[in-house]
């Protein structure tokens, strides 16, 4: 992985719990300022590696109740660079439990901010009979308590370090593994509390060989445009997304820029001076080359 990148990602999720909070009976994440939904990354990263997982790869994080030194004897590993034979520390990075050694850790070149819904939402509380009763002689169900989002559009904004790369051995076809994990691995969350998460749009910026540059903080120039209150919506076709600012700053730094890649919903509606667009067509009008994610 030789090339700084930047990665923005957006989803949305219909009558789900995208990221439930333990430690508030496990309630959607809410902004209470701007009352905006809020995803961690650590959610994102255990998408992504439950669908490494069923592709038979090596992870060091693989969800199972196990300690780490439990883990490091499974997967034979003996010192510190053994660790590297797994794709999420060479992408994410890990501390891993070996006491003759000092430094244990590695920092991942792949970073993600925590997601954030592009506007307000509702939260909506629900309660219903449990299958079985709460007790071997009770008579009566007992009941079961849950809070869902009715729709929500989340973006998530990433960069890969290539300086970090050059650390963990990470390379460009692990980070390909990444984008098509973070597609896929949204698409196969089939389970009762994130049933209807769907990826909408995946754009990674890739600069040119040896640019110590990135832009930043890609998902802030993003915006919303609806015919109805921000937290009345619930489906992608009441909404259009505004490109307009992200546009400006591609096209501000496009000499330092090699090329773009792209993955697109056919349900997402973009708009530039509020008119459908293409993304790939006008980064093509920039000379921006772009690359189509299979």
């Amino acid at each position: 992985m030789n090339n700084r990148s930047e990665i923005l990602f957006l989803y949305d999720v219909k009558w789900a719990n995208p990221n439930g909070d333990p430690l508030d009976e496990n309630k959607p994440r809410i902004d209470e300022e701007t009352e905006r939904c809020i995803v961690t990354d650590v959610r994102l990263k255990r998408t992504i590696r439950d669908e490494w997982l069923s592709w038979g790869e090596t992870i060091w994080v693989s969800g199972e109740a196990v300690s780490p030194d439990e883990r490091r004897k499974e997967l034979k590993i003996e010192k510190k660079e053994d660790a590297l034979k797994c794709l999420d520390v060479r992408l994410f990075g890990a501390v891993i439990p070996i006491s003759k050694q000092a430094d244990t850790s590695y920092t991942g070149p792949v970073q993600f901010r925590p997601g954030t819904s592009l506007h307000a939402v509702k939260v909506v509380f629900q309660q219903g009979t449990a299958a079985f009763t709460s007790q071997d002689q009770a008579q009566q169900r007992s009941f079961r308590e849950e809070y869902l989002i009715p729709y929500a559009l989340i973006a998530f904004y990433g960069v890969a370090n290539e300086t970090a790369a050059k650390i963990t051995k990470a390379t460009e076809e692990d980070l390909q593994k990444l984008l098509k994990a973070i597609w896929d691995g949204t698409k196969n969350l089939i389970t009762r509390s994130k049933m209807e998460h769907n990826p909408r749009l995946l754009m990674r910026v890739v600069y040119k060989e040896d640019v110590k540059y990135h832009i930043g903080e890609l998902d802030s120039y993003l915006e919303i445009q609806s015919s109805v209150d921000e937290k009345s919506i619930r489906d992608i076709s009441e909404i259009q997304l505004k490109i307009d600012r992200l546009l400006e700053k591609l096209e501000q730094s496009k000499d330092l820029i090699e090329r773009v890649e792209l993955k697109q919903s056919d349900r997402l509606t973009v708009i530039r001076n509020g008119n459908p667009v293409k993304i790939d067509k006008v980064l093509k009008d920039m000379n921006i080359e772009v690359v189509n994610l299979p």
